[in-house]
């Protein structure tokens, strides 16, 4: 009889892993290692904006970590006016119009309103200032104020007794002086830019060197210097245009030779005429002919 032989014995062993260096192979850094990364990059990015501001927008920015109602001040707001149109160099930031995205119809008729009233309120300081000054209560008489369609207009005009400036110069009476500094006081309050004219009556000169176009031109110069010197006057860069218009634009159709003539215009700018003057300002392409065919 043979002799069976018994079938090898199968041991299963049971392995159980433990917690320790393995469990370290999820998927939970990848989800740190991304935010690490993005923070990073936010922080690169910050510093490239940064670098690429100018001082004036990096002083905003520093002023307003300073003060919540940083941009509601005088330099605030002058900042925002020059310099709120983005970051970068070109940017449109919330500029209206076309192609700017920030304001809709409203917001902007709101805003036109608000300057408005504005710069009545600095024309009725004005008046109120020459009212209450006895020297310049004698040059009430010399001085306008209306509205045109590029924002607050002051002329300062000659009339026979009182000039402005002496004769054929640029150099100002002592009176003079004390009108356009008192006026700057007024306009460096405000936000917008102003522009500078000067203007002469049609009397010409026997030297044709030197002509009412360089006289008027200089005129509206000395002003400027005038009303940026002045203490509280305008600010530095405030002065947008100084322009000589010699005899071309006689005051209120007087007569040419009409003393009155001879005066200094201060226009006070409007955010919405400053906004389309830089529109009208960028350059576009200029289209080159077609060569012509042989």
């Amino acid at each position: 009889m043979s002799e069976q032989q018994s079938a090898p014995e199968i041991k299963i062993r049971y392995i159980k892993k433990k917690g320790g260096h393995g469990g370290g192979h999820g998927g939970a850094w990848k989800v740190a290692y991304a935010d690490l990364v993005t923070a990073m990059m936010a922080f690169f990015l910050l510093m490239w904006l940064l670098a690429s501001a100018n001082p004036n927008t990096k002083a905003g920015i520093a002023g307003m970590f300073q003060d919540a109602n940083f941009f509601n001040t005088d330099r605030g707001k002058e900042i925002l006016a020059d310099h709120g149109k983005g970051i970068l160099p070109g940017g449109r930031g919330m500029a209206p119009g076309q192609d700017g995205g920030g304001s809709n119809p409203d917001e902007e008729a709101s805003a036109a309103e608000a300057e408005h009233k504005a710069l009545e309120s600095t024309a009725e300081a004005i008046e109120k200032a020459f009212q209450m000054d006895e020297l310049l209560q004698a040059f009430q008489d010399q001085i306008s104020m209306d509205f045109t369609d590029e924002g607050l207009r002051i002329q300062i005009q000659d009339k026979a007794a009182q000039v402005l400036f002496d004769s054929g110069s640029a150099t100002l009476k002592s009176y003079t002086l004390t009108i356009l500094k008192e006026i700057a006081k007024e306009l460096g309050k405000l936000p917008n830019r102003v522009v500078i004219g000067g203007h002469t009556d049609a009397s010409q000169y026997s030297n044709r060197a030197y002509t009412n176009w360089e006289l008027s031109s200089e005129r509206a110069n000395a002003a400027r210097r005038v009303m940026e010197s002045a203490a509280g006057g305008l600010r530095p860069n405030q002065v947008r245009r100084v322009t000589g218009y010699a005899d071309t634009i006689p005051f209120d159709g007087k007569d040419p030779k009409d003393p009155q003539n001879r005066r200094i215009s201060i226009v006070v700018v409007s955010a919405a005429t400053e906004a389309a003057e830089k529109k009208h300002q960028k350059a576009q392409p200029r289209e080159k002919a077609a060569p012509a065919k042989h």
